[in-house]
């Protein structure tokens, strides 16, 4: 038997040892679920029997027994529900117990320590790891080091040593398909043969192939706050997503998947990721967009225009006389100006004169002003304006109820009286109606003085803009302040709030300590970061104060040419510098090299970033003369992508109403579906959806519908383009009408 001969033998064995312990761990969770399923039937058929039908007439001694019955199965319930997820993880592992092993010598040691690692733990009785969990503090170093020097963090400290071995395996339906040692980091033969495959329909996991600039992302708990940079196809959300697997693991007993929120740019990009998560053996986090809390927390008294109305009036309008207008909002309602502007004018709000009065009831002095405003200014002075007005309108109600009540009773003896009523329920409930209504006054004064309107705020902000808007250093002459006034003055008298309004609302709303609870969120991620203004980010520093924040995006991803972070350094002063980390991921994965090289060349400057060695064909860039000449060459080369392999092919457009066209022309010959808002859920196969719509998501195939010259004229859509070229793992191609737009003119 040569040395080979003999690897593989002994790595069978092992496999069949890990698969026999695995087995038997499978059996025995299995056994005591389908156990718990038989006694909570029969314990439930047992109290139905003893205690009967629940009612108060049977006294207090049935209730308590009930209560009692109830909280063992909440118990029993949490039990099997663990029970169900150890059978799970074990049903996974009898597939595939492993990918990784590390041979580690620690220093002092006189034999190397044989360490498999997988998706979760496996402990036999006699306490043994049989396999690692890769979150584990020892599983870090196959990720971190190739053979030779090595070391890792634990809770007692540092250990090091020297890695003696370093072994990958691909290991399917319980059986060793390839194995290999090495020497190079986790790229070529694992990660080629996973990258070149087509995708299906939701992200999935790439414990397999992390790589150590992503692994010190994933286990970085240096920092409170994580700012991430990296490239298209780098494995941003990926990364985010393992970093919250990996963060449940270590700190089990502090977090819950409840505690942490991650915030996608839209519902379907949530759909997308949302299997990441439980094949890694966790329960999903709390999903949600900006927008979906936004809509809540603003309420629906004002029609109130959504992210994608705005990038589609964005896209289209550029000939409507009011373009520019708009534009020039957008611009200044996304700048750093506008956010000290807030600032400036939140902090006038809290000092400036309230216009209290003497609330006077039946010719008493209940409160004077000035002991009103004594109680804003001094008593209440530690609380955000809302919450001072509300603690003066409760001490105001509060003082005045013994005035109310005396006069409640006063009409009812008259009412009494007068033989009008004879019943005494009734002649309280008339003298309250009566005395309600004689003070609908004073309470409207209250009202009055305690209330605040937010939209009313907002609009006597731009009522007095140039007043908070001066300096000498201002971009804004007073021509262009005073055309920002009237617009946004326009539009809010009519009941529209555009949607670069509504991030501003919420700003104040916060400020004036009107924010949902959100004290429980320990962890936030917050995906495409380069498409939030610093303005949101603000929001952001609000709403989690005291959570620990990831912050993954691609400053030349940036859809909205008005609307966006602009760079790093504008959010800066929001978290504090030594608590912040800014990290660089320098290495895509997603594109072959032809795609990748193909798009950057979009970004007109020079991008150092390296990419996966995988070769493919070249990208096309096809002209024609009419549109249905384009739609005839679509539905052919979609045909042709379906007979390669391609499971999945984005037809990405610039515009809803495109999307409309194309998947009009496609619907009935072949199949195909459609994504047109933000809130539709993600769907696989041959898919038709808007460019600023398809950030985060990947396919197999991209076919660009009409770049030409008419459609991507302009500079401000280079990164729409480039983002939606970026979508593509094995093949781009891109279609034109008449002359191919200037952005790619130069070499294609």
């Amino acid at each position: 038997m040569n040395k080979n001969d003999l690897k593989w033998k002994l790595e069978n064995e092992w496999l069949q040892e890990v698969l026999k312990e695995t087995r038997k761990q499978f059996n025995e969770k299995h056994d005591f679920k389908e156990r718990f399923k038989k006694e909570a039937i029969k314990t439930q058929r047992e109290l139905w029997q003893d205690i009967g039908a629940v009612s108060v007439s049977n006294g207090l001694e049935q209730i308590v027994d009930f209560m009692q019955f109830i909280n063992t199965m909440k118990i029993e319930k949490r039990s099997y529900e663990f029970t169900r997820k150890l059978e799970k993880k074990y049903e996974k592992m009898l597939l595939s117990p492993y990918f990784g092993r590390i041979d580690f010598l620690e220093n002092g040691e006189e034999k190397a320590e044989k360490c498999y690692i997988g998706i979760s733990n496996l402990i036999n009785d006699n306490y043994d790891i049989l396999v690692y969990d890769w979150r584990a503090p020892v599983s870090s170093m196959f990720y971190d080091y190739e053979i030779g020097e090595a070391g890792y963090q634990c809770p007692e400290g540092i250990v090091d040593g020297k890695l003696t071995l370093k072994r990958q395996y691909k290991i399917n339906n319980g059986k060793i398909e390839y194995m290999f040692d090495s020497n190079l980091k986790i790229d070529d033969e694992v990660l080629q043969d996973i990258l070149s495959k087509s995708t299906d329909s939701k992200m999935r996991t790439i414990v397999t192939t992390i790589q150590r600039e992503q692994n010190k992302v994933i286990r970085n708990e240096e920092y409170k706050n994580l700012i991430v940079q990296g490239p298209a196809g780098s494995g941003k959300t990926s990364v985010a997503l393992h970093r919250i697997a990996y963060l449940l693991y270590k700190h089990r007993d502090k977090i819950k998947p409840e505690n942490i929120v991650i915030l996608s740019p839209n519902d379907i990009f949530n759909d997308y990721i949302s299997n990441v998560l439980p094949q890694l053996g966790e329960d999903n986090m709390y999903q949600t967009t900006f927008k979906e809390y936004m809509q809540r927390a603003l309420g629906n008294d004002l029609i109130k225009e959504n992210y994608c109305q705005m990038m589609e009036y964005i896209l289209i309008s550029k000939k409507q006389d009011s373009y520019q207008r708009r534009i020039s909002n957008i611009k200044f309602k996304s700048s750093m100006e506008f956010l000290d502007i807030l600032k400036g004018y939140v902090s006038y709000l809290e000092k400036m004169d309230r216009n209290f009065t003497d609330i006077i009831f039946r010719g008493n002095l209940i409160i004077s002003s000035k002991d009103i405003q004594e109680l804003f200014s001094k008593d209440y002075a530690g609380l955000p304006l809302k919450r001072r007005l509300e603690k003066i309108r409760k001490r105001i109600l509060f003082l005045v109820e013994p005035y109310k009540k005396l006069w409640v009773e006063e009409v009812a003896s008259d009412l009494k009286d007068s033989d009008s009523f004879k019943d005494k329920a009734e002649i309280m409930k008339q003298s309250t109606l009566i005395v309600k209504e004689e003070m609908k006054n004073i309470y409207y004064e209250i009202n009055r003085i305690t209330e605040l309107d937010l939209v009313d705020i907002y609009k006597k902000l731009f009522e007095k803009l140039e007043f908070f808007y001066s300096g000498p250093n201002n971009k804004y002459c007073g021509t262009e302040i005073d055309e920002i006034k009237s617009y946004t003055l326009e539009n809010l008298n009519t009941g529209i709030l555009n949607y670069e309004d509504q991030p501003p609302l919420l700003y104040l709303k916060g400020a004036i300590g009107d924010f949902l609870k959100t004290s429980e969120i320990k962890y936030v991620i917050i995906d495409e970061a380069q498409d939030y203004t610093p303005l949101q980010y603000e929001i952001f520093h609000q709403l989690f104060q005291h959570a620990n924040m990831t912050i993954l995006g691609d400053l030349h991803q940036s859809i909205n040419p008005f609307m966006n972070v602009g760079d790093y350094s504008n959010i800066s002063d929001i978290f504090p510098k030594d608590n912040t980390c800014i990290i660089n991921l320098t290495k895509s994965y997603r594109s072959t090299m032809e795609i990748t090289r193909f798009s950057r060349r979009l970004l007109n400057e020079e991008i150092t970033d390296e990419c996966v060695e995988r070769r493919g064909e070249e990208p096309l860039v096809l002209g024609f003369q009419n549109e249905e000449a384009i739609k005839d060459r679509l539905f052919d080369d979609i045909k042709i992508y379906k007979e390669k392999g391609c499971k999945s092919i984005g037809i990405i457009t610039r515009t809803v109403r495109e999307a409309q066209e194309v998947y009009s022309f496609l619907k009935g010959k072949i199949s195909v579906k459609a994504i047109m808002k933000d809130d539709d859920e993600f769907v696989s196969d041959t898919l038709v959806i808007p460019g600023y719509l398809a950030k985060g998501l990947e396919f197999d195939a991209v076919l660009i519908y009409n770049a030409g010259d008419e459609n991507y004229g302009c500079e401000e859509e280079r990164l729409l383009l480039y983002t939606a070229c970026t979508r593509a793992l094995h093949a781009l191609c891109i279609y034109y009408l008449g002359k191919v737009t200037p952005l790619l003119r130069g070499g294609y």
